[in-house]
């Protein structure tokens, strides 16, 4: 089925998909980083969700980086896209320095000099791991665009199927990760998407028959935690090994992202303004909640997660809560996107030109310097 690409730009089904993906990484990071510890073997109905809302972050993960991929590879503009990497780099230089501010008045004691200073270079000390890959991948991915339109069809299918078997299949069937490494994935995920825009993918399937699959893989994968913590009570080596088929890079995850996305490529929700907005704050509210030194401050200190561990109310209470988080990040980088973006902007239309010029002059020395 091949994508039509003025239709994606009238619907906003992807972008809903896109807040679905961000509220399924909250809610796994509401039970990774809330403190929850269970004695091996144990079987609860609040450990139960636990491993069910764990699993839906990693796909939330897989699915953020094939929305992006879905939507960049066909930008076939200048190499180096200096305004947009600006952009993206200044919001996570502004969480980074701001955030590292908040912690430092919360704990007094905490202040030091060279945490301020690591704060302004959130990339090269990997202030998030997920934003890190990200923008490495989003400079990369010009050039990722134009290797990828020059092979064919049937070219192009072999590189996925070699990918796939090599980080995904091998990986989940063996406990190498066969020289991956997270911006591999994150390079695999995003051909993944671009032969879905580019080619379409399996006509003769629906979005209703795509959320089948979705629901019965999702389904599958589940069971095999529950199944490894029952047989975990015998035998240790499954008790440790309960999440196995969660890993981003399975096969079994990777199968239940795409899914999913293909769930909504295939739907048709026309253009909603509201969609849209609180989608453009999907990354912010990844960048506020999960900043390595805010997080321990929110799971545990806030909301204290793990008071509810052996109650019932777990359920409800991080339906609440992850709601609440979800909110109060969109409204913070809404507010980020109105009152600062908007002016940083503005600073950068009016000198993006002359920097550009600069830049490139720059490169093209240091090009002539290395290869001629």
């Amino acid at each position: 089925m091949l994508i039509n690409d003025n239709k994606m730009e009238r619907n906003s089904s992807i972008e809903l998909l896109r807040i679905i993906s961000m509220l399924m990484i909250v809610f796994c990071h509401f039970a990774y980083n809330g403190g929850f510890q269970w004695e091996n073997s144990t079987i609860t109905i609040t450990r139960l969700w636990y491993n069910f809302i764990i699993m839906g972050g990693k796909v939330g993960v897989d699915i953020f980086i094939l929305i992006s991929g879905f939507f960049l590879i066909n930008q076939k503009k200048e190499i180096f896209q200096f305004k947009k990497i600006l952009k993206f780099w200044g919001q996570l230089f502004f969480y980074s320095v701001i955030l590292s501010l908040i912690y430092c008045i919360i704990n007094k004691n905490q202040f030091s000099i060279k945490l301020i200073i690591k704060s302004f270079f959130p990339i090269t000390f990997s202030t998030w791991w997920f934003a890190s890959c990200y923008f490495v991948l989003y400079l990369f991915h010009p050039f990722l665009n134009k290797l990828l339109h020059n092979l064919d069809k049937k070219t192009y299918q072999y590189l996925l199927i070699l990918a796939v078997v090599c980080w995904s299949i091998i990986p989940t069937l063996t406990t190498s990760q066969f020289q991956s490494n997270s911006l591999l994935w994150f390079i695999t995920l995003y051909s993944i998407a671009g032969y879905i825009r580019i080619y379409g993918f399996n006509s003769k399937l629906k979005s209703q028959k795509y959320f089948k699959i979705f629901l019965i893989v999702t389904f599958i994968t589940y069971m095999s935690s529950v199944i490894f913590m029952i047989l975990g009570k015998r035998w240790h080596i499954f008790e440790s090994n309960v999440n196995y088929f969660y890993g981003q890079e399975k096969i079994t995850i990777l199968i239940i992202s795409i899914m999913l996305f293909m769930t909504f490529v295939t739907l048709n929700i026309n253009y909603n303004k509201w969609i849209n907005i609180i989608a453009s704050a999907s990354f912010g509210v990844y960048l506020i909640h999960d900043n390595n030194l805010i997080r321990p401050f929110i799971w545990e200190n806030i909301f204290e997660n793990a008071k509810y561990q052996n109650s019932i109310l777990l359920i409800p209470y991080s339906v609440i809560v992850v709601i609440i988080v979800y909110i109060v990040c969109t409204v913070i980088d809404l507010a980020r996107q109105r009152f600062i973006e908007k002016t940083y902007l503005i600073v950068i239309n009016t000198n993006i030109k002359r920097w550009s010029v600069y830049l490139f002059d720059l490169l093209n020395k240091i090009r002539i310097f290395i290869f001629n």
